[in-house]
């Protein structure tokens, strides 16, 4: 999103023509305009109007016509990550180099879209710190591959698998773990809990 912009999410012209006849559904926990305050209510105390997830809800959601536009602008700009992320592939192919590389899609952090009466990030809901986490790895064996885990990740994880990736070691002091040990290795030990 570009802070000071109404528009807020602003994807290229040429794909303005995506989601235009498609209703996007408003999520579960979701407030959307004004007179739904339902899971906001629900808040603490402490949240108010003055806070930031909440002024930026009003920029993007506190209507119905807001939400649909605002949603599909932003469904618009990750499509444009998805064709960008292809060609990218298709680039590691024509070089001969993709089976050769660790491919990681991942973002900085989730976000809100009207869950809980906010928009943007910042609080430990669900919906704000959970973020896609998909790996090509051609060390992964086949009967793996496109498959789901549902062990917890962090970013920390993500330098300690890039160095392992590469044939070093991470430093002693690097917080973290090579996540590839969840695909490579059977019952590999791994976190039950994390700190927030």
């Amino acid at each position: 999103a570009e802070d000071g912009n109404p528009k807020q999410y602003l994807p290229q012209d040429s794909s303005m023509r995506l989601y235009k006849d498609d209703v996007v559904p408003i999520a579960p926990h979701a407030n959307v305009g004004t007179n739904n305050t339902k899971f906001w209510d629900l808040n603490p105390p402490f949240f108010t109007d003055n806070n930031e997830g909440r002024k930026r809800w009003h920029w993007r959601f506190d209507t119905y016509e807001k939400y649909q536009k605002m949603m599909k602008n932003y469904y618009r700009m990750a499509t444009e990550v998805d064709a960008a992320c292809g060609r990218i592939i298709r680039e590691l192919k024509t070089q001969n180099v993709l089976n050769n590389t660790l491919v990681i899609f991942t973002t900085d952090n989730g976000n809100f879209h009207a869950e809980h009466g906010l928009a943007d990030k910042w609080y430990p809901h669900d919906e704000s710190i959970r973020v896609p986490l998909i790996v090509y790895d051609p060390r992964m064996p086949e009967s793996k591959r496109g498959g789901k885990n549902d062990e917890f990740t962090l970013n920390i994880d993500l330098a300690p698998t890039m160095i392992k990736a590469a044939g070093m070691e991470p430093p002693e002091a690097m917080q973290g773990q090579d996540f590839a040990d969840l695909y490579l290795k059977e019952n590999a030990p791994w976190r039950k809990e994390f700190y927030y």
